[in-house]
Order: C-alpha cells, then sequence, then structure tokens
C-alpha cells in the first residue's frame, strides 16, 4: 500500500523487500522524468524522502507485533550528505536489531521515551555510495 502514496508514487520510490519481522526493508528510487532536477540526477528530496519514514515504520510494526504496545514513533532529525549526482536508480536498506528494540523497550520502561541514531545510505546496484542519511527516530509511549 505505500507504494501508492502519492509522494512514494510520483517519487519513484518503492518498497522491494519487507521481512515478516519487519527488521528489513529494501527500497528502490527509480531515476524518471519526475524525479530528476535541472542537471537530469535524482533530485534530493526525493533521496531524502525515501529515507524518511521506514525506521520509524519498523519501530512501530515491532512493538505492535512483538510486544502487542502502542508506541509513538516519528523521525526527529535528520542529516543527508550527498557524496555525487545521482544519475541512476538508488537503492536503501533498512536494518534493525532485536537489540535495538530491546533498547527501546527498556528505554520505554524506563523513561517512557527512546531516541535512537541510524544511518543508511543510497547505493547504486554495483555498491557505490551516493549519500547517506543519519536519522534520529524518537518512540514513546502515547
Amino acid at each position: 500500500m505505500m507504494n501508492l502514496y502519492p509522494p512514494f508514487l510520483f517519487g519513484r520510490v518503492r518498497i522491494k523487500k519487507v521481512s515478516s519481522d519487519y527488521k528489513y526493508i529494501q527500497v528502490c528510487v527509480r531515476r524518471s522524468l519526475f524525479n530528476r532536477n535541472l542537471s537530469g540526477t535524482l533530485f534530493g528530496g526525493t533521496m531524502f524522502s525515501a529515507a524518511d519514514p521506514f525506521y520509524a515504520l519498523m519501530y512501530w510494526q515491532n512493538f505492535a507485533h512483538q510486544y502487542k504496545q502502542k508506541v509513538r514513533v516519528w523521525l526527529k532529525a535528520a542529516d543527508i550528505k550527498y557524496k555525487r549526482p545521482a544519475n541512476k536508480d538508488m537503492f536503501l536498506d533498512f536494518k534493525l536489531t532485536q537489540d535495538d528494540i530491546e533498547q527501546a523497550k527498556h528505554a520505554l520502561e524506563t523513561s517512557g521515551k527512546f531516541n535512537k541514531e541510524h544511518e543508511v545510505e543510497l547505493k547504486d546496484k554495483h555498491g557505490d555510495v551516493y549519500a547517506s542519511v543519519k536519522l534520529i527516530v524518537y518512540v514513546g509511549l502515547p
């Protein structure tokens, strides 16, 4: 369903893989007429939007499925570093560990909130890095 979300649909951001435990998501940004800048490379905003929601979604899903617990999750901060112009399709691999989930669970039990920095890279199909994004995810009790 998220592939039909208008910013993803028109930005050509596609979810390619989701693990059954929501600890891994692969996203692809397809270069197209709709997401090119004046130089003909991927628009930076499209690259950033491809990185934005997924760690928050992964925490939310893991708390809902593992602990049957409702949490409030959002992207608190982000920093993107462009390394070179992206003139081809980009891939992002989001990985969450059980330790990440358990750290969040412990923090929620003790302080009611949790902040965690994650990093994801935008790579071409050969693994060359075009941008890296540091994301700080907030998890809190509703």
